[in-house]
């Protein structure tokens, strides 16, 4: 497979609607994966030594 046949099964792979679809589900997964740790990290000592380095 060249360059060319390449770039374009590529494109053609994220243009996909199926590929359209897993990229969203990851994008669900790591967003919740950010919220919960963000949400435990807001709920330990590290909120009270963030407010302590923002005044």
């Amino acid at each position: 497979m060249n360059e060319m046949e390449f770039d374009k099964a590529l494109s053609a792979f994220l243009d996909d609607a199926k590929c359209e679809q897993v990229n969203e589900a990851l994008f669900e997964l790591v967003r919740s994966s950010f919220t919960a740790g963000w949400k435990a990290a807001m709920g330990s000592d590290i909120k009270r030594i963030m407010d302590i380095d923002k005044r």
